[in-house]
C-alpha cells in the first residue's frame, strides 16, 4: 500500500450486533491485551468499535511492511495514544467512531498533531449543551440557523471540530471547549480563533469538515509547526483493504 500525499482519512462501518468479517479480520491484528479489554464491553456496538478501531489503525501504520501484529502501543500523560515501537510504524494518527461508523486518519508526511472526530446525523441535540459548552460567536451561529435540522447539523459539525482539535492537542476535556471559536462554519475548511490566549503558540492549525460517508459528518484537525507542503486530505474505504 503507497503512501498517497497529506492525510489519509480512513472509514469503516461497523457492527451493531454480531461480529461480521470487518471485526474477525481486525480482532486477528489486536494484542492480548486489546482483545481482554474488547471483551470487557457489554453493548456490541461498543465492542465491535474498539475491534475495528484498533485494528484499522494496526493495519494502515503496518503499510504492508510490519506486522501490525507487533506494533505497540504507549499512552501519553493525558490519554492519546501512540506508536512506541517500532519506528518505522511511527506517524501521527487518530481513531474516532460513532454508531455504525470507525474512522482512522493517518499521516503519510509529518504532522506534529492529527485529530479527527465523527457523529452520526440525525442524533438528537440538546440546544443548552451548544449553551454550555460552545463560544458565544458559535452560539450565535446556531441561532442564526433557519430549520431545526440545519441547526442540529450544523451543531453535529462544530461538535466534530471541537472534539478533533481537542484530540489532536491530547487534552480532551481538560480544555474549555468555549476557549476557542470556529468561524467560517458553513465551508468545507473552517478556521479557528483562540478566545483564551494560553491556547496560541507556534502550531499552524488547519481544519476539514467532510462527509465520510452519506450520513454522516466529520472532521480532521491538522497542526503543523511549519507550513506544510500539501493539506490534501483523502477518503478511502478500510473495506477495500480486506
Amino acid at each position: 500500500m503507497e503512501d498517497p500525499p497529506g492525510i489519509q482519512v480512513w472509514h469503516a462501518g461497523s457492527s451493531s450486533s454480531e461480529p461480521g468479517r470487518l471485526e474477525r479480520c481486525c480482532e486477528n491484528w489486536l494484542s492480548q491485551d486489546e482483545r481482554v479489554r474488547a471483551d470487557r464491553f457489554r453493548i456490541a456496538t461498543s465492542r465491535n468499535q474498539h475491534i475495528v478501531g484498533r485494528g484499522m489503525a494496526r493495519r494502515l501504520l503496518g503499510r504492508e511492511k510490519v506486522d501490525p501484529c507487533l506494533i505497540a502501543f504507549a499512552i501519553e500523560k493525558n490519554g492519546k495514544p501512540y506508536v512506541s515501537q517500532p519506528v518505522e510504524a511511527r506517524r501521527a494518527f487518530n481513531i474516532a467512531h460513532t454508531d455504525g461508523l470507525v474512522m482512522c486518519g493517518i499521516d503519510s508526511q509529518s504532522v506534529d498533531l492529527l485529530g479527527v472526530d465523527v457523529e452520526k446525523l440525525g442524533r438528537r441535540t440538546d440546544p443548552r449543551l451548544a449553551e454550555r459548552y460552545f463560544s458565544k460567536p458559535e452560539i450565535d451561529h446556531l441561532e442564526s440557523c433557519v430549520s431545526e435540522t440545519d441547526r442540529q447539523n450544523t451543531f453535529l459539525k462544530i461538535w466534530t471540530l471541537k472534539e478533533a482539535f481537542i484530540k489532536a492537542l491530547g487534552t480532551g476535556l481538560q480544555t474549555p471547549l468555549a476557549d476557542f471559536a470556529f468561524e467560517k462554519i458553513d465551508s468545507a475548511q473552517p478556521e479557528i480563533r483562540f478566545l483564551n490566549p494560553k491556547l496560541e503558540s507556534e502550531m499552524i492549525w488547519s481544519f476539514l469538515s467532510i462527509e465520510p460517508r452519506p450520513g454522516y459528518v466529520g472532521a480532521v484537525a491538522i497542526g503543523a509547526k511549519s507550513v506544510r507542503t500539501s493539506s490534501e486530505v483523502t477518503l478511502r474505504r478500510f473495506e477495500e483493504l480486506l
